[in-house]
């Protein structure tokens, strides 16, 4: 019974997904004690993967909260499901809107490339955050942390709860992830250089769905009967796993680690399904994406270092634009932090 409760409860919230609004404008039609002058009016289209999942509704809040600040017209909207078709759709209305800036966090980058090129072409600033398209489509990424020092961060947690050797897994999203997959692959040079007797057994991918997240990780847990560790790179994984965990009796004996929001896993640490998670402030990321738009529209250059009022100084690397450094949650700061 309680195992089908869970499956229950993870389908109730993917067609939760399916049926809410998914699409919110934003105006500055409030007035504010914290705003700037726009030098002109301009309209940002921000598409996520994905709406009604807790860590893009965070990115929301951002969003909103720096639509007032500039003054900026911002348009959220992304697919009910992470459907790379869907998406497309998205981008190409908006493209014909003839938006100021497109700001994508892109599901299928092979597929998506082409149409933010052709949106360069016809003068949209276009940028992508979150997850990246392959570099000519765009004019600059907006990422949340350094990818080598994440993939570092992330096995280095786990080395912290199992130690040096044993068998572990990774929950991923999609295949077609670029920065998803480059996090994997620091994890696995960080592996193979300082933790020769750690065995990765799979990876294992689910779609950014979280009924796949919930199978997925049942899966690999009677797969593998030797495991001692998950490592969650995508945020739908660690609660995913740390459900499982708890349902099976197997929280003593297998850690959970990885991405995922504060709110999500409040419970479970309180509870040691899980003992840590890492991620940076969603809502931050949404904020920074709506103030790197403005700032490139209105002619603004990006420095290595400069000041973003609401967020601080940024690390700017070519065409990227890093965010921030990780955060760490554990039962004894969770309850400080509220995305």
């Amino acid at each position: 019974m309680r195992k089908l409760l869970l499956i229950l409860l993870f389908l109730l919230i993917f067609v939760s997904a399916c049926n809410k609004s998914s699409v919110l404008y934003v105006q500055n039609t409030a007035s504010s004690d914290k705003q700037i002058e726009p030098k002109e009016q301009i309209d940002i289209a921000i598409v996520p993967k994905v709406m009604e999942i807790p860590y893009f509704q965070a990115v929301q809040e951002g969003v909103a909260e720096a639509a007032k600040y500039t003054g900026a017209t911002v348009h959220f909207e992304g697919p009910a499901t992470a459907n790379a078709a869907q998406q497309e759709k998205i981008v190409h209305r908006f493209i014909s809107q003839k938006v100021d800036v497109l700001a994508v966090s892109v599901i299928d980058p092979d597929r998506l490339t082409p149409v933010l090129e052709e949106a360069k072409k016809q003068g949209i600033t276009v940028l992508t955050w979150d997850a990246d398209a392959h570099p000519e489509a765009r004019d600059y990424f907006i990422n949340m942390v350094d990818a080598e020092m994440l993939g570092q961060h992330l096995l280095d947690s786990l080395v912290k709860q199992i130690g040096e050797k044993g068998e572990y897994v990774i929950l991923s999203g999609s295949a077609s992830s670029l920065n998803q997959e480059e996090w994997l692959h620091w994890i696995k040079q960080h592996n193979r250089t300082y933790y020769p007797n750690l065995e990765l057994r799979e990876v294992a991918y689910t779609d950014d769905n979280p009924v796949t997240a919930y199978q997925e990780a049942k899966r690999v847990i009677t797969t593998y009967p030797e495991l001692k560790g998950i490592i969650g790179i995508a945020s739908l994984g660690p609660p995913a796993a740390a459900s499982v965990l708890k349902e099976e009796g197997l929280t003593d004996a297998i850690t959970v680690v990885g991405l995922a929001s504060p709110r999500d896993m409040n419970t479970h640490l309180k509870e040691g399904n899980a003992r840590t998670v890492t991620l940076w402030s969603p809502k931050k990321l949404g904020y920074l994406t709506v103030m790197v738009a403005k700032l490139l529209r209105d002619g603004t250059v990006m420095d290595d270092g400069m000041l973003i009022d609401g967020v601080g100084r940024i690390q700017v690397n070519g065409d990227q634009i890093i965010m921030d450094e990780p955060i760490d949650f554990t039962v004894e700061n969770v309850d400080q932090y509220e995305f």
